[in-house]
């Protein structure tokens, strides 16, 4: 279980494990050796365990400064490792070429919506689970099941618009001036020159692309996804029987299995083939009557009554199971879908049997919608010619997306009660009367160009706006509510994001993503096969004859506004901060120099007086600490980022194309072609470098948690690394035993878990320093929370040095249940003040003042991370350093200058390079080489011994 040099035993007596952030610092910068100089111990090409054998005997430089150390050799008696994760957050095509690595990187862009889903899951409020039971979802868990399915269905209406809609109007004559004979001349053969052949061959688009994406997430996936070994299963501790509701990170099996898995994979599989052969049997059904082509004229009698007489029987029948199986299928998400977050040997027979039923249902459902398609398609192969719209354009489209588009937008309403505690059931009323309502006025608008709107679209417009008004006041009214006091002060969520309202927000970022995406694709198509030279001189553009679905078109025309008053907000925010070059407040540095230090009362309303200092270097932290007060915004941007999506879709499937947009017509292509062409860049630029992820920070932030909403979302990362990290941590701790002779496997096994027992709750002569950096913070403090010994609240042996670290404010305030003040033992932190020169100047104040912001008690009866990390004589072994010239990293427990207690958090780190290279301003990376980083380590290494 060691690689120690022979005749050398024990030369190191404590593990300093060094884990990077998110930007995948290689082993050797995080060790500062050469690769040559290196060895992994543990792991795969993907990640794992390095450390220099040689790492006592540096090429030191004799010019070096007197007092000055080597970041890269370890103090005494510790041996420094390296652990690295990055390769597994970045999955790409491997050994294929730049236009393979292209295409995977645009299936990797399409599955962000997927992700960011998932993230909104566990943004929720998450209840503390009881031990060795079933996981307990807490509210809208089902709701945001459905909101994923809805994604899913929104593809297969953007993949459909593109072929069946788009394509069949090509074929059957608009102006695709820039299509191949070639195609045409394919569709010109019977039996694929009539209509229902058509469909039915060009249908396999849409459906090809749900099977790709699924392939693409499943083959990352089982690239590391699993756990190594029987790893995994010891994460709460392989036999050990707990008492009382654990807070969610201390569950057994969290890091496990996904909470969505084949079941739910299934059921998206089975909607997108049932969505599809819905959509081929609405065309055939209502295609011979010309009030079945539009929306607003889709509700009258005679559209209605021309399906009860249509002779295609078989089409009809097709069609209704699909519709019956469609809405079984989204039942079946909200109740089936719920896995059971727990190692198999724990579960007892009722819930493996449960999961079982629940397999064999999801697989026959499948087989069921694969056949309901097959069926449909081939009633329209086969039924012959039958009369299309005057336009070509396939029908089921024209009202699929907004209807989905609509339902998606309600349950995102509603998702900003549920941590605020509005009733479910009330939201769900609420925004299911609005969504008729609105869909009711939308039927109303004029059904073409110059026509007047129905008498009722206003009065239906006004009782849907009323209801949603009703739901946002009851969003912002409940926590104020008696029942809303009783679970406790309204005050509380001003440590959360959004004020609570965070699974809304980050589901409208999904939405909104979605929407981008597949507004981009069908314009894109439409632009490309109107980019050719006509072949007469029409009077007519060519862009009029062909019209993809109403609500991509309205939502294309919306995005350059989106995308104008972000930049404005932007640029009003920026302009009004650079005013002014703020002194901000720093922490005290021990060993170190304490530059441009203010007391708070030095400066009101986060800013002071231009500093007069002629100080180069002085100026150099001023203006990064500028900069990174511009980047700490990001929670509010955000936010006004979900509103004008919202707006958008809203606008998009209110607003008849006919009448308005028309104006701007020619501004739109152009708007839209630079957006695309700057995601198009980012995925090239990816592709080239083979960074292997689509939107590099966000990326590692969707990736880190366990899938819990979208099956198809990226793969979660941490399943590999919190074992890893665990399982290396317990055998340094026990690597001087060795188990008796003749014990057998399973004998060994249980043996090994009572020593580990052993060495996390008592003194043992071998200690552990989790350094992390960043988001490897993150992944530290999952993997401590696993490290509870049964039947001890504190831990021993263990101690944990963070920097550069968003655990307060980004993901405490996103995830309060995983990572909260409640969780982890520390102060809650306000939301950044958006015109603020100092972001986070009123919490400053407050900790200043000794003013806690009030948090909400989870419920949980294990300890918090800070009581587990407190040692017998009452000093907690967790150190956290932050400068504020760090554009990602802040203090973990408060901003107050007095650092003089023994036990205090958070210290300061040099805002300035190490004094041996050129002098310059430290920013996120580099924490190792500042003095404070050794002093922290050596006063974490007494306080455990």
């Amino acid at each position: 279980m060691s690689d120690e040099p022979e005749g050398q035993r024990w030369p190191h007596h404590v593990l300093e494990l060094r884990i990077h952030g998110i930007k995948n610092t290689p082993p050797t910068e995080m060790l500062g050796r050469d690769q040559s100089e290196l060895k992994q111990t543990q792991g795969d090409e993907n990640g794992g365990f390095w450390w220099a054998p040689k790492q006592d005997e540096p090429d030191r430089d004799p010019d070096e400064a007197p007092g000055s150390f080597d970041p890269t050799v370890p103090p005494p008696d510790v041996r420094t490792e390296a652990y690295s994760w990055g390769r597994l957050a970045r999955f790409g095509a491997g050994p294929l070429l730049f236009i393979g690595q292209l295409f995977v990187q645009l299936a990797w862009l399409l599955l962000a919506p997927f992700g960011l889903a998932n993230a909104a899951y566990w943004t929720r409020r998450i209840p503390a689970q009881r031990p060795g039971g079933e996981w307990d979802a807490g509210v809208g868990g089902a709701s945001l099941r459905v909101f994923a399915l809805g994604l899913t269905l929104l593809y297969v209406c953007a993949l459909g618009s593109v072929s069946l809609d788009l394509g069949v109007q090509c074929i059957t004559g608009a102006a695709c001036t820039a299509l191949p004979s070639g195609v045409t001349g394919f569709f010109a053969n019977a039996p694929l020159s009539w209509r229902g052949p058509q469909l039915a061959l060009l249908s396999l688009l849409p459906v090809g692309g749900v099977l790709l994406l699924y392939v693409v997430s499943r083959r990352a996936r089982s690239r590391y996804e699993a756990a190594i070994f029987d790893a995994a299963d010891r994460m709460g501790g392989r036999g050990v029987k707990r008492t009382g509701r654990l807070r969610p990170l201390a569950s057994e099996g969290f890091w496990r299995t996904a909470r969505v898995g084949p079941p739910t994979e299934r059921l998206h599989l089975a909607a997108a083939f049932l969505l599809v052969a819905l959509l081929l049997g609405w065309d055939r059904v209502f295609a011979g009557t010309p009030s079945c082509a539009k929306l607003q004229t889709f509700v009258s009698g005679e559209c209605l009554g021309a399906a009860v007489g249509n002779g295609d029987v078989l089409a009809l029948i097709g069609g209704v199971v699909a519709v019956l199986g469609l809405v079984i299928t989204i039942i079946l998400v909200g109740v089936l879908a719920e896995t059971t977050n727990t190692s198999s040997a724990s579960v007892d027979e009722f819930l493996r049997d449960r999961l079982r039923r629940t397999g064999t249902v999801t697989a026959w459902v499948l087989i069921v919608s694969v056949a309901v398609y097959l069926f449909v398609g081939a009633s329209l192969w086969f039924g012959g010619e039958y009369a299309a719209p005057v336009t070509g354009s396939f029908l089921g489209l024209a009202t699929a997306p907004s209807i989905i588009l609509g339902v998606l937008l309600a349950i995102c309403i509603s998702a900003l009660g549920w941590r605020r505690g509005v009733p479910h059931w009330l939201s769900i009323a609420l925004m299911t009367g609005a969504g008729l309502a609105f869909l009711a006025g939308v039927a109303q608008n004029p059904p073409t160009l110059g026509g007047a709107p129905g008498p009722l679209r206003l009065p239906l417009f006004a009782v849907a706006a009323a209801l949603t008004a009703v739901q946002l006041l009851a969003v912002w009214w409940w926590p104020r509510s008696r029942a809303g006091r009783r679970i406790g002060p309204p005050e509380r969520f001003r440590a959360e994001g959004w004020a609570g309202m965070a699974p809304g927000v980050w589901m409208l970022l999904a939405l909104g993503a979605a929407m981008l995406l597949s507004t981009l694709l069908v314009l894109g198509v439409q632009g490309w096969l109107l980019s050719g030279s006509p072949p007469c001189g029409c009077a007519v553009p060519p862009h009029g004859m062909l019209r993809p679905p109403i609500v991509y078109a309205n939502f294309g025309d919306v995005l350059p506004f989106i995308a104008i008053a972000l930049a404005l907000v932007a640029l009003v925010i920026a302009g009004a901060v650079l005013r002014w070059m703020p002194l901000l407040t720093t922490p005290r540095t021990r060993d170190g120099r304490r530059p441009l230090l203010e007391e708070v009362d030095a400066y009101r309303d986060g800013r002071i007086a231009a500093s007069t200092t002629a100080d180069r270097l002085a100026l150099k932290i001023l203006r990064a600490r500028r900069l990174a007060a511009l980047v700490h915004r990001g929670e509010p941007i955000l936010g006004i980022l979900a509103l004008l999506f919202a707006v958008g879709f809203v606008v998009a499937l209110a607003v008849s194309y006919s009448v308005a947009f028309r104006w701007i017509d020619g501004l739109v292509g152009p708007a839209l072609t630079v957006i695309a062409a700057a995601i198009l860049a980012v995925v090239v630029e990816n592709a080239l470098t083979a960074k292997e992820r689509p939107i590099s920070i966000m990326w590692d932030l969707m990736c880190f948690l366990p899938r819990a909403g979208h099956p198809f979302g990226p793969p979660c990362y941490a399943e590999r690394v919190v074992p890893e990290i665990r399982d290396r941590v317990t055998d340094w701790l026990t690597h001087d035993l060795q188990p008796p002779e003749g014990l057998t496997l399973a004998e060994r096994l249980s043996w090994r878990d009572k020593q580990e027992e052993t060495a996390l709750a008592e003194e043992r002569p071998f200690d552990v320093v989790l350094s992390a950096h960043s988001l490897g913070a993150v992944l530290a403090v999952s993997t401590l929370f696993t490290l509870r010994p049964d039947g001890a609240d504190h831990l021993r042996n263990v101690a944990l040095l963070t920097y550069g670290s968003q655990l307060r404010v980004y993901f405490g305030r996103f995830f309060p249940e995983l990572f909260g003040p409640d969780a982890l033992g520390t102060l809650g932190a306000r939301r950044p003040l958006l015109a603020k020169a100092d972001p986070w100047f009123a919490q400053v104040e407050l900790d200043q003042d000794g003013e806690p912001v009030v948090v909400s008690a989870s419920g949980a009866d294990d300890p918090s991370l800070t009581e587990l990390l407190t040692q017998p004589d009452g000093s907690v072994a967790w150190i956290n350093l932050w400068r504020r010239t760090d554009y990602l990293g802040f203090p973990v427990n408060s901003y107050r200058l007095d650092d003089g207690r023994p036990d205090d958090l958070d210290r300061g780190a040099d805002e300035f390079g190490p004094p041996r290279y050129l002098v310059k301003v430290a920013t996120h990376p580099d924490y190792q080489s500042a003095p404070q980083y050794r002093v922290a380590l050596l006063d974490l290494i007494r306080r455990l011994r």
